[in-house]
């Protein structure tokens, strides 16, 4: 049993392995590379054993009829679900599962390596066995004489262990893989078990109760699972959605790099830990949880992350008369995510910081009506110009203070850094705030207001089930 470059099998492997570990703890898991040829079997004989739970029934929505149903997705065609299944008695469907499924005492070696990992390959294969493989019957993708790729039985086995690694709904598998083994094991064992659990339900039995349908039910998985592993990341995260139906043949995957899944991991356990609430309050909407807002913007709209904090402080101070309570703990991670995850550097967060408390000083020391007016100002790209062109004049007409009201620098990064202009006045909204709530404690306001608020964007709903081993 090899590890390969090829996702599907790594995830599938790793399901191999929490599968023949003793009583499916995640404790005791091997890695796949040290599993037996005993403990290989015994994994093989389980699942078919889940499959075979269902050649009694009609079709797929029946009780216990998840892995029927689940055939049609992964493998499309195979003796559980022929067409003529209906047909068949039971005792032959179940004759034709077992000759499928069943793994010689001795490999039948063929002339050709595996083509995943190299060693003696047991047979030829395609769509029926591999999820997203050509079908043997194309011609035109195999050498002439051979009926499709050449597979040894770890890798065979990997493939038909890997719906245990895959979230299945909608008519899609969803999986998490990662190149760093150490998350992927994990992750993967822990979606096995649940899948496990799916397995013990029979014919007879009550269906499954259904998932509780979300947007972006996926992206938060792997959010959650990043926040949830406690070890160092070595290397960024996929989410693969993926169909090997007939009817569509379908793969989308979805990346975070490693900074950003570093980044997403460390916020459950150090000091942005209360900012990571406040981000995913600040991304709810009525349709939405702000947790699978968040996780959405994460994966494909990154500086969205910030401008919607950016939006949310600014509704707030709109709707109240104080300065919002969450500012310093926003600040504190929009900065951190924008220098860890959108490469901004430390020199130019420290310029726009620097600015943003110049501001707040100057909002402070004046009435509530000049902190109105710069809320207004910061709408647009051309308010906010006049009003740090304004500033700036009286500072130097007032001030003896050498130091401009607005460096070169930071009025470049405001109005010339292309697209990034609006992530810099994101911050510097953001930041600004952060400084008037440590500069003026009589404007504050308790975001524990709020509260009921963070319970209805689902903050702190749990996606998945609590594992425990």
């Amino acid at each position: 049993m090899r590890l390969t470059s090829h996702p599907l099998q790594r995830a599938g492997a790793f399901a191999l392995a929490l599968l023949a570990a003793p009583g499916h703890k995640l404790r005791r898991m091997k890695h796949p590379q040290e599993l037996t040829d005993e403990e290989l079997r015994a994994a093989n004989t389980l699942m078919t054993g889940h499959l075979e739970a269902t050649v009694e029934l009609v079709d797929s929505k029946q009780p216990g009829g998840f892995w029927l149903g689940a055939s049609y997705l992964f493998w499309p065609n195979c003796p559980l679900n022929t067409t003529n299944r209906k047909k068949m008695s039971v005792e032959e469907r179940r004759e034709e599962l077992l000759k499928w499924r069943d793994v010689p005492e001795v490999d039948a070696v063929l002339d050709a390596p595996c083509v995943l990992c190299g060693v003696a390959a047991c047979g030829w294969f395609g769509k029926v066995d591999v999820p997203l493989a050509a079908s043997v019957s194309y011609r035109n993708t195999t050498v002439p004489g051979h009926e499709g790729m050449a597979l040894c039985r770890g890798c065979l086995l990997s493939f038909y262990a890997l719906p245990y690694a895959c979230v299945v709904s909608g008519g899609r598998a969803a999986l998490i893989h990662s190149w760093d083994d150490e998350f992927l094991s994990e992750t993967v064992g822990v979606q096995a078990r649940r899948m496990l659990k799916r397995s013990v339900f029979s014919p007879g039995s009550s269906a499954v109760p259904a998932a509780k349908s979300m947007a972006y039910s996926r992206q938060r998985r792997v959010v959650e699972a990043l926040r949830a592993y406690e070890g160092d990341l070595v290397d960024g995260v996929e989410l693969m959605v993926f169909s090997n139906s007939n009817k569509e043949q379908e793969l989308t995957v979805h990346a975070i790099d490693q900074p950003a899944a570093e980044w997403i991991s460390a916020s459950a356990y150090d000091r942005h830990k209360q900012g990571w609430v406040f981000l995913a309050r600040a991304h709810h909407s009525p349709k939405v949880p702000g947790a699978s807002m968040l996780a959405r913007n994460l994966f494909d709209r990154p500086l969205w992350v910030v401008s919607s904090a950016s939006s949310y402080l600014r509704d707030l101070t709109e709707k109240k008369t104080g300065v919002p309570g969450e500012g310093p703990a926003l600040a504190q991670a929009c900065f951190s995510y924008s220098t860890r995850v959108l490469m901004t550097t430390e020199t130019d967060a420290a310029a726009i910081r620097q600015l943003a408390r110049r501001i707040a000083e100057t909002v402070d020391t004046e009435d509530a009506g000049e902190l109105k007016k710069y809320f207004q100002a910061h709408r647009s790209p051309k308010g906010l110009r006049a009003w740090l062109r304004n500033k700036s004049t009286q500072h130097m007409l007032r001030s003896s203070s050498p130091e401009p009201f607005v460096t070169e620098q930071q009025w470049l990064l405001l109005f010339d850094s292309e697209e990034r202009n609006y992530l810099h006045r994101d911050l510097l909204f953001v930041g600004m705030l952060a400084e008037l709530h440590e500069l003026a404690p009589a404007w504050r306001d308790d975001p524990e207001q709020r509260s009921a608020l963070e319970e209805e964007s689902g903050v702190n709903d749990d996606v998945d089930e609590k594992e425990e081993d």
